[in-house]
């Protein structure tokens, strides 16, 4: 199939003259409609009549998006947020619309640079065809200013509702957020739709400009009219800026939410049209104190009230953010002024070194020790157990092998971290240069951040042969009956929690190791991690070796020298002399041999 540039809805099927109406699917939608993209014949080879009736079907095909949302917005299981959308006024909804604009245009003025479009004539059709889209000022429901619309309201902690959905069919999807019914119809909820509307046309007038030799940076709606700055940089403008870098796509849920709470801390203490310039030493030391007197959960608990109010109450020590937390919202703060400094919008970072002193850092885990693991691994869940769900540490006659059978053994035998783990999909298992191996790699951009594939470190990107006892217990196979499901993930069964993180599974494995009796304090699933690097200890396997299958951070000068890659064949032989004395897990491979 070949596009009409990178327009959304026209397309013509290599081979014929028509025309198609094509769409992708929003990804809250894609368990309706059961696939990623839509299309439809216009039933005409003319291209003018072709972008007319494309319209039609667009309509139509947002229409029925907008229907499937409603009739799903009444299935809510629980709802996200503790700002009510109709509390905000109409300054504050254009406020939230001018920072999504100037994120907007800066992302755009980036891709301005980097890529030159090899077609001006099709890139202008792409801007008719775009700005057609938009051609109701009517109808506020369309589907990409709604998507704007609610990652704007989640970004500042507006109240949304979370749809229920099977957790097996919405694994390879992020949960959907939507507005209430009441929220949807509002003059607040409207007023946003309609200027996120205009800031895209804006958007779109700008680069036809561009596109025809205009770089006088013409604003064609007042309202996005850059505001002047004669004295520098407000608060709020510093955390637009800071937010739109684009590392700040890539971070994790957990700390995002960190970045929010600091935010708006901050803006409330310091004020949002405060000159950064003018914020000084003193006010960050009272910003940490405020920090220390706050309870962990602080919006959820007191959703009415500002975080500086929260911060006023009497609340006991013993339930107030632990010294950790505080130092990493403090760090936060700190980062932010780092990167005002770097800009050059202040001096000096008046945030650097709040941080609480002789706060301990958590416990560096040990390796599971040999008599550890052979409880785990003959623990009812891998000899016999009622089910894998509530019945998983009590006898029975069932052998299941999901997620929480296989992540434990994978993270013996290839020293994964349980993100990594979890995180698999099946295309992550195949074979290279002859070997079957697992790929440990992170998504980029254009992969949606509740299913976004993470890794510690950029050296975490590594490749790891599957061990000879894994293919014995029928790990391999395993991959081969989900890819038949159709599975996009290997263990779908383990879904992320509210943090972003697999936290669910992290929480149920250390109940685990407490029916069966080996948690300790120092002891978790990290310690698989340590129990692999002391076996390739015990196997004299070479460091080089060791930091490949890792992932680990070597600084020696060494590595400057040569290619780095070590071949999977070569890691193959290493890992086949990894064992753990004294485990048997004879039954697991009599098992497999007899499904």
């Amino acid at each position: 199939m070949k596009d009409v540039g990178r327009h959304t809805y026209l397309a013509r099927r290599k081979g014929t003259a028509n025309w198609q109406f094509r769409a992708r699917v929003p990804l809250d939608l894609v368990a309706h409609f059961g696939k990623r993209e839509v299309t439809k014949s216009l039933g005409t080879a003319d291209l003018a009549e072709a972008k007319r009736r494309v319209r039609d079907e667009a309509d139509a095909f947002d229409k029925q998006c907008r229907a499937v949302r409603d009739r799903a917005a009444s299935n809510v299981c629980d709802t996200i947020g503790s700002v009510a959308l109709t509390s905000l006024s109409e300054a504050a909804i254009k406020q939230m619309a001018l920072a999504w604009f100037e994120t907007l245009a800066a992302e755009g003025e980036r891709r301005h640079e980097m890529v030159l479009p090899l077609d001006r004539d099709e890139a202008l059709i792409n801007l008719d065809q775009e700005e057609g889209a938009l051609h109701d000022p009517n109808d506020l429901g369309l589907d990409a200013s709604y998507q704007s619309a609610i990652q704007l309201l989640r970004a500042n902690d507006v109240r949304l509702l979370r749809r229920q959905l099977n957790p097996i069919r919405a694994a390879g999807s992020p949960l959907p957020f939507v507005v209430a019914r009441e929220d949807a119809a509002s003059a607040q909820f409207r007023q946003l739709l309609a200027l996120l509307r205009r800031g895209r046309l804006e958007g779109i007038h700008r680069n036809r400009a561009r596109l025809s030799g205009d770089y006088q940076d013409k604003v064609f709606d007042p309202v996005f009219r850059p505001r002047a700055e004669p004295n520098g940089k407000t608060l709020a403008q510093v955390i637009t800026a800071f937010r739109a870098e684009p590392e700040r796509a890539g971070q994790i849920t957990k700390l995002q939410q960190t970045y929010a709470s600091v935010f708006r801390l901050a803006s409330e203490m310091f004020g949002t049209d405060r000159l950064v310039r003018e914020i000084g030493r003193e006010e960050c030391k009272v910003f940490r104190s405020m920090v220390q007197s706050l309870p962990p959960n602080a919006t959820k608990l007191f959703p009415k009230k500002s975080l500086v109010d929260v911060a006023k109450l009497a609340t006991p020590d013993t339930d107030r953010l632990r010294p950790a937390t505080v130092n990493h919202y403090l760090d936060a703060l700190a980062t932010l002024f780092n990167y005002a400094e770097g800009e050059g919008w202040i001096t000096q970072n008046p945030a650097k070194r709040l941080a609480m002193k002789g706060v301990k850092k958590r416990h560096r885990r040990d390796p599971f020790t040999a008599a550890e693991l052979i409880k785990i691994f003959q623990a009812p869940l891998f000899t016999g157990c009622l089910d894998d769900q509530n019945g998983y540490a009590k006898p029975g006659p069932d052998r299941p092998r999901r997620g929480r059978f296989w992540i434990p053994l994978v993270g013996l035998y290839t020293g994964m971290r349980q993100g990594e783990i979890a995180q698999l999909r099946t295309d992550d298992v195949r074979l290279f240069q002859g070997v079957l191996c697992i790929f440990i790699v992170a998504d980029g951009d254009d992969v949606d951040e509740a299913d976004r594939k993470r890794v510690k470190t950029e050296a975490g990107e590594r490749y790891v042969p599957i061990h000879p006892t894994l293919e014995q217990i029928g790990f391999a196979l395993h991959v081969e009956r989900m890819r038949k499901a159709g599975a996009e993930r290997l263990f779908p069964d383990i879904v992320r929690g509210a943090d972003g993180y697999f936290s669910p599974f992290s929480k149920w494995f250390g109940r685990f190791l407490t029916e069966i009796g080996v948690k300790r304090d120092r002891n978790a699933f990290h310690s698989f991690r340590h129990s692999f690097r002391d076996a390739m200890r015990e196997a004299a396997v070479p460091l080089d070796v060791v930091t490949a299958l890792g992932g680990w951070v070597r600084g020696g000068l060494e590595e400057h020298y040569g290619s780095g890659r070590i071949t999977a064949p070569v890691l193959q032989q290493h890992m086949q002399r990894i064992c753990y004395e004294g485990l048997d897990l004879s039954h697991l491979t009599d098992a497999h041999r007899g499904l």
